[in-house]
């Protein structure tokens, strides 16, 4: 935590959420066990499972019919338990939102300074919205985010100080990638690569007849097709469901915006050298030179070599990108424990987005078994970490005056 940012200790908050963490963790024990309720969830999965894998032997070995049944009993072992697991899973996600994390938010915006170097005070004000994400026109402002649609929840906003701010976890993981007109192109070349290929294996393999078993072939033969409408519909509506529900406990993308007091007329990025391609877009010299941009030169070493920098203003950006809000950046990516972070400067906001491979905020089963201690201390030290952004990277010292 920055030096001149004070918080609540986390054993004072920790006696106002003690009896409902427990209450929550003894509760939702049995989703890490193997007994009890957990057992009878669990084996059905573990036996779908099995005969899945079962299932593919057979098609292999040429045993479609069997390899069939095998897929819809297993499907029916196992979708029905993991259903009723993500939906318990759920119902403790809620709870543990509207008990455990919401009243530490509150003790945050109760006692949470920051102290400049002038002796002047900043207090936190913060409100929590555990459905609610970032309107997507500001994530489509920051100008790196893969997706902007991409399903949100946690969202924190308010002030530190005078620096408005919004926080939020995005499910990267449910971003739908948009394809470049130059991957688009690449995909249908080899599409019809593929197509002229397969029409010379059929004329060799059945002469003058080629063209009636290509078209046998794009009807299609699956045994999937002896399977009513009504059952393979009933599949896809729960496998849909399924899908939402594993989305909301997959990894974050914790995406942080702050005024940074200065209408921008440049447009500034940091993009990360390692990338996800789900998550974050990067620019290459053409796309980049088609938005009005360059490469920027990075000073620092440790910035070079964790981020690729853009501008369409160098000048503006080396007043951006300060000696010290390079060092404050550098500091973050290290304590947030990812290479995979962007940073923009678009109209007068600053964005700042780390990637994460485990889901930050949300509810997490009991494993120390110490009432759910150890995971509200894990969550409440993020939620210091990203709310004292605003003064780490310095937002609320006017160096910048709004024209």
């Amino acid at each position: 935590m920055h030096d001149r940012i004070s918080a609540p200790d986390f054993d004072t908050v920790w006696t106002k959420i003690e009896q409902d963490a427990g209450q929550l963790s003894r509760n939702t024990a049995w989703m890490g066990s193997w007994s009890g309720k957990g057992l009878l969830l669990g084996l059905p999965a573990v036996l779908g499972v099995v005969l899945i894998f079962v299932a593919l032997l057979s098609f292999f070995i040429g045993q479609p019919l069997f390899a069939l049944l095998c897929i819809v009993v297993g499907l029916a072992l196992m979708i029905p338990s993991v259903m009723i697991g993500l939906r318990h899973h759920k119902q403790a996600s809620d709870q543990h939102a509207q008990q455990v994390v919401a009243p530490m938010i509150e003790a945050l915006a109760e006692g949470m300074t920051a102290t400049s170097a002038t002796g002047q005070q900043a207090e936190l004000k913060a409100s929590y919205d555990p459905q609610g994400g970032i309107p997507v026109s500001v994530l489509s402002t920051s100008g790196f985010i893969r997706d902007p649609k991409a399903r949100q929840e946690d969202f924190i906003s308010g002030t530190f100080g005078d620096t408005r701010f919004m926080l939020s976890d995005v499910k990267w993981q449910s971003s739908e990638v948009e394809l470049s007109d130059e991957s688009k192109a690449r995909l249908e070349r080899k599409r019809r690569r593929e197509e002229r290929a397969n029409d010379r294996e059929l004329r060799e393999k059945h002469g003058v007849h080629w063209r009636y078993y290509k078209e046998r072939q794009q009807r299609g033969g699956s045994l999937l097709d002896f399977v009513p409408d009504s059952i393979k519909n009933s599949v896809q509506e729960k496998y849909s469901e399924f899908e939402a529900m594993s989305e909301a406990a997959g990894p974050s993308m914790v995406m942080f915006a702050a005024d940074f007091h200065k209408d921008f007329s440049s447009k500034t990025y940091l993009l990360p050298r390692k990338t996800e391609s789900q998550a974050i877009r990067n620019f290459t010299e053409d796309s980049a030179a088609g938005d009005g941009m360059e490469p920027m030169e990075l000073e620092d070493p440790g910035i070079t070599k964790r981020f690729a920098g853009w501008t369409s203003d160098q000048v503006e950006a080396r007043y951006l990108l300060s000696p010290e809000l390079m060092l404050a950046i550098s500091d973050v990516s290290d304590r947030m424990g990812s290479e995979r972070i962007a940073v923009s400067f678009r109209g007068s906001w600053m964005y700042f987005a780390v990637v994460l491979d485990e889901d930050r905020f949300s509810f997490q089963l009991d494993t120390d078994n110490d009432g759910g201690y150890s995971v509200a201390k894990a969550i409440y030290e993020d939620l210091v970490t990203f709310l004292s952004l605003v003064e780490h990277f310095n937002l609320n010292t006017r160096i910048w005056s709004k024209a």
